[in-house]
């Protein structure tokens, strides 16, 4: 019986520690009704950008260009992630592109829902790896990319959320990666298991109860025998 208790144990612990179907999947981006990154402090460069939505959530951002640099510029007009300025060119606004883009918001908070235009440059092809708040990598990869606009739309769902984001092109890179929009997780308490869940927790509270409650009453009908000297 003891044995049996234990596996049940076991299982219960399996069941809560994983949710049901918790993933991150690809959806339609006109799906998407979170909060637009901006960028107000108007044009940053750096190896790290910063934009905040309009709930005050600050986004952090870094990313390399095509020919290995880790410069970016955060573009305020545009509200978009781009490379930095090309000197090696006439036109004083040309800009690098972009060959990666990263990121999440300051201080580790996730979010539910992702949306975003990967717009202009060369690259036909485009991977995104997007890390759960659980650690896992979600891969979504060789999207096919066309000139112009490109919107992409990624959701949690089950109790999922997503704490980063890394997107790649390949080739020539991209012009930039702009309209942003996201919905940080409210903070809030821990999660409801499910039917399932909850099921399985009562079965498993039942047999110990059981178990103990036939310890006791095999203890309790042994006869004993007292020896007096």
């Amino acid at each position: 019986m003891r044995t049996a208790i234990y596996a049940i144990t076991a299982v219960i612990g399996a069941a809560v520690a994983v949710p049901a179907s918790a993933t991150i999947v690809l959806v339609d981006a006109s799906d998407i009704q979170g909060d637009n990154v901006l960028f107000n402090a108007g044009v940053q460069t750096g190896t790290e950008v910063f934009g905040a939505t309009q709930a005050g959530t600050v986004v952090e951002f870094t990313g390399s260009t095509v020919g290995g640099g880790t410069t970016i510029r955060a573009n305020g007009g545009q509200a978009s992630v781009e490379g930095a300025l090309n000197g090696a060119t006439n036109n004083p606004n040309d800009t690098l592109a972009l060959s990666s883009l990263n990121f999440g918001l300051i201080g580790g908070n996730t979010f539910n829902n992702l949306e975003f235009n990967v717009f202009g440059g060369g690259a036909t092809s485009a991977s995104f790896f997007l890390t759960d708040n659980m650690g896992e990598v979600f891969k979504f990869e060789n999207l096919a990319l066309g000139g112009g606009s490109n919107f992409f739309g990624f959701q949690g769902i089950d109790g999922q959320s997503i704490a980063s984001a890394s997107l790649t092109f390949n080739g020539t890179g991209i012009g930039d990666v702009r309209q942003i929009r996201l919905d940080e997780v409210s903070a809030g308490p821990g999660a409801v298991p499910e039917p399932a869940t909850w099921a399985m927790m009562l079965f498993g509270f039942g047999a110990v109860g059981f178990g103990m409650r036939r310890r006791r009453s095999k203890e309790g009908g042994q006869t004993r025998v007292r020896y007096a000297f």
